[in-house]
C-alpha cells in the first residue's frame, strides 16, 4: 500500500522514522507521486479536496491527533455514485486515542520523545517535610497562549467541548485576584511573567523550562484546550511530577477512568472560577498533600500500566491505520 502526503503530515506517525518501518513490515511506505498512490493522507478535509477532484476513485485519509485540525465527528464520508471513500481517524474516533495514557513518558505514538516523563521513574509521596523544603508559592501557574481573541466554540452533541476560551477565562480571573501567574505569548502587557519557552526562543526544550515554572507553585491550572474521552495530553502529568496538584476539567473527558475522585481538582465541580478559587483560598496542607498523593499514586500505576503497552506504542497506531484501510 502506498501513501501520497498532501501535507507535511508533522508529527504524525506518516513522518515518524521508528512508525515507517512499522509501516513498512506491512508492506507500506511513503510514495513521492501522487499518481501512484493508492491513498492519499492530510491532516483535514480541506487538503485532500484536490485529490478528491483529481483522483475520485482513490482511497482517502485524514489522520490527525490534534483536536482542531479536524473537527468532523464521523468515521468516514462517502461521495455518491462510488466516487471518494475518506476516512476520518481523528481525535473524535476509537483509533488514534482510546486510553488515558498517550502522552504519559511518550508523545502519543512516539516513545524517542518521553516530554520530560522518565518511564523508569516512579514517584515518592509527598510528605509535609518535603513539601515545606520545596518552598512552593501558594499560587496557581497557568501555561498556555492566550486565545481568547479567537473564535473557538466547538459543538458536540450540544455541547460546547472547547476548553481554550474558559482556561483564558480562569486566568483572567484569578490573575485579577493575585492568585495566578501566567506564562505563555499573546497575552495583554503585564500580565504573563513570562513565554516560559513556548514561542521556542529559548534553547531548551519546552518541557524543561515548563516544569522547572511548576516545580515553584502549589497548583497548576492545566485544561485541555479540547474536552474529549481519552484526549489527556502530557498535561496533568507534568503537573503531578512536579509535585503541583492540578486543577482539570473533566467535562466531557474520561479522566476517571485512571483517578479517583478528591484527588486533582476538578474545576467542573464548581459554579465558576470564583468558587473554585475560594475553595483553594481555604484549603488545608492537609488536604493539599492527601490529593497531591493519590494523584501521585495514580501517577505510578499509570506509569507501570504504561510500562506494559510502551513497546508496541507505535504498532498499535500503525496497525489501526492499516486495518482501518483494509476493512
Amino acid at each position: 500500500m502506498k501513501f501520497y502526503l498532501a501535507t507535511s503530515m508533522g508529527g504524525t506517525p506518516f513522518v515518524d522514522p521508528n512508525a515507517l518501518k512499522i509501516f513498512n513490515e506491512f508492506k507500506c511506505c511513503i510514495c513521492q507521486n501522487s499518481s501512484e498512490a493508492d491513498v492519499i493522507v492530510a491532516h483535514n478535509l480541506k487538503n485532500l479536496l484536490p485529490g478528491i477532484v483529481k483522483y475520485p476513485k482513490k482511497r482517502f485519509l485524514v489522520w490527525t491527533n490534534e483536536p482542531r485540525a479536524d473537527t468532523i465527528f464521523k468515521d468516514e464520508l462517502k461521495f455518491p455514485f462510488g466516487f471518494a471513500k475518506i476516512h476520518i481517524m481523528n481525535v473524535y474516533g476509537k483509533d488514534v486515542f482510546w486510553h488515558n495514557l498517550h502522552f504519559l513518558s511518550s508523545y502519543h505514538f512516539d516513545n524517542q520523545n518521553d516530554l520530560g516523563i522518565d518511564i523508569s521513574r516512579l514517584l515518592v509521596p509527598l510528605s509535609r517535610d518535603k513539601f515545606n523544603a520545596l518552598n512552593k508559592k501558594n499560587k496557581i501557574a497557568a501555561l498556555y497562549t492566550n486565545t481568547m481573541h479567537k473564535k473557538s466554540r466547538l459543538i458536540k452533541n450540544g455541547d460546547d467541548i472547547d476548553l481554550t476560551e474558559k482556561r483564558c477565562q480562569y486566568a483572567f480571573a484569578g490573575h485579577k485576584r493575585n492568585l495566578v501567574d501566567i506564562y505563555g505569548n499573546k497575552w495583554p502587557q503585564g500580565y504573563a511573567l513570562d513565554n516560559s519557552g513556548f514561542g521556542f526562543e529559548k534553547e531548551r526544550p519546552w518541557w524543561i523550562e515548563k516544569l522547572d515554572i511548576l516545580n515553584s507553585y502549589k497548583f497548576n491550572l492545566c485544561f485541555e484546550n479540547t474536552a474529549y474521552k481519552h484526549y489527556v495530553t502530557e498535561k496533568i502529568w507534568h503537573a503531578i511530577i512536579s509535585y503541583t496538584l492540578p486543577i482539570y476539567q473533566s467535562f466531557n473527558s474520561s479522566i476517571y477512568e485512571s483517578f479517583p475522585k478528591d484527588s486533582f481538582i476538578d474545576a467542573s465541580l464548581f459554579k465558576d472560577e470564583h468558587a473554585l478559587f475560594d475553595y483553594i483560598k481555604q484549603m488545608t496542607i492537609g488536604e493539599y498533600l492527601e490529593r497531591v498523593n493519590i494523584c501521585i499514586d495514580v501517577f505510578n500505576r499509570s506509569l507501570q500500566a504504561k510500562r506494559e503497552i510502551y513497546d508496541s506504542n507505535s504498532y498499535d497506531i500503525v496497525k489501526k491505520i492499516f486495518d482501518r484501510l483494509n476493512c
